[in-house]
């Protein structure tokens, strides 16, 4: 919403209380946001419909910014979103972050990163899933992988030199991915 183009749609699907929340915040900062906010779960609440009767243009090249989710949901529920994109959206892209599964299981061996998802536990938001094979995700989805890259990697490449004091990043990625007859 920060770089808005015009001609372009923007949809956001959250929780009423998060989107509150987020409205709440942009009008204190003087933001004007030019979206759509449609409150649900897109997981329990069929998305796909919520766009719809939102006006999402399902014939339009789309793309879709799925932050902070994945680790959240089961394996399962990763692919369907997934696959119902992919079924009902004639051209689109989806990029989105993801831990690796020795995080989920605090298997990193670093202290920190097992406490951190720790707390996020303790809040009510435990971590469920994590991704070790990107490719037999995608495969699993009929996607393909346009770009995946660890966030260590990231940092090492724009800031070299400057020390990475946390492990998680590590096991930290993201990545886009596009139906696999997609071209």
């Amino acid at each position: 919403m920060r770089k808005q183009s015009p001609g372009v749609a923007y949809f956001e699907i959250d929780d009423l209380n998060t989107l509150s929340f987020k409205k709440a915040r942009l009008a204190e900062n003087g933001i004007v946001a030019a979206a759509t906010f449609i409150p649900g779960d897109y997981v329990a609440d069929d998305f796909l419909r919520l766009l719809a009767t939102n006006g999402f243009r399902f014939d339009l090249p789309t793309y879709v910014i799925w932050e902070g989710n994945t680790m959240y949901l089961t394996g399962a529920s990763a692919i369907k979103v997934l696959a119902e994109l992919r079924q009902r959206i004639s051209q689109f892209r989806i990029s989105f972050d993801y831990m690796a599964e020795e995080v989920i299981a605090h298997a990193t061996g670093d202290r920190r990163t097992s406490v951190f998802v720790e707390r996020f536990a303790a809040m009510g938001a435990p971590w469920h899933f994590g991704v070790n094979d990107l490719e037999a995700l995608a495969e699993e989805a009929d996607m393909t992988i346009v770009d995946n890259v660890r966030t260590a990697e990231l940092h090492r490449r724009y800031w070299p030199g400057r020390p990475l004091d946390a492990t998680i990043y590590e096991y930290y990625s993201l990545c886009t991915l596009k139906p696999a007859s997609a071209k």
